[in-house]
């Protein structure tokens, strides 16, 4: 298993990455709680990995943090919970409110993320309520993001990834989304209009 990665960045967006390391090029699939908009290509960077194997694939997952490593991995033990959708979950939701949600049994709250229904809501809350609490975190750990809801984080990427800067782009997110309830679609192009 590949426990981390540490070397160039080559490319960087809001969920996926390359690494060089030794001469080789690693793609990595990262989530958005794992994005650093302060980092460029040519930096030298450290990521937990998890590597997924399946018949006819191999897929390199990086994190900025070992608590959201360790929350994936119990993520992927949940029956019908494969990477992609951990990968939503944990670019949907942070790590405390995840676990708050969790151990309130809450499946209302866990329907807010993004592609998580009512039966995966209790599902999670089922198989996760006795395991979320070996899970250690802690507010403001370097490269996560506060996840305000995975609307304005996912339009907040966009617009860094369009070349405004992360300031900006919170501030004008900020901004537009205090207009009413707006798809991520909508957010960008009023943010674009404002910056």
């Amino acid at each position: 298993m590949i426990d981390f990665v540490e070397g160039k960045l080559m490319s960087y967006s809001p969920t996926q990455v390359v690494v060089e390391v030794g001469g080789f090029g690693l793609v990595i699939n990262i989530p958005l709680s794992s994005f650093d908009t302060n980092k460029r290509a040519g930096d030298q960077v450290r990521m937990f990995t998890h590597l997924h194997v399946r018949e006819d694939i191999l897929a390199l997952y990086g994190f900025a943090t070992e608590p959201e490593r360790a929350l994936f991995r119990l993520l992927l033990a949940v029956s019908g919970i494969g990477p992609p959708m951990a990968q939503k979950i944990l670019s949907g939701i942070s790590l405390k409110e995840f676990t708050a949600l969790v151990d309130a049994g809450d499946a209302k709250g866990l329907t807010q993320i993004k592609g998580i229904g009512g039966k995966t809501a209790q599902r999670l809350i089922l198989e996760l309520k006795d395991k979320i609490g070996d899970i250690g975190f802690s507010e403001g750990i370097p490269g996560t993001v506060p996840h305000v809801s995975s609307t304005t984080n996912e339009a907040v990427a966009a617009l860094v990834g369009l070349g405004a800067t992360p300031a900006q782009a919170k501030t004008v997110v900020k901004r537009v989304s205090a207009k009413g309830d707006l798809s991520v679609e909508d957010i960008i192009k009023e943010a674009l209009r404002n910056l």
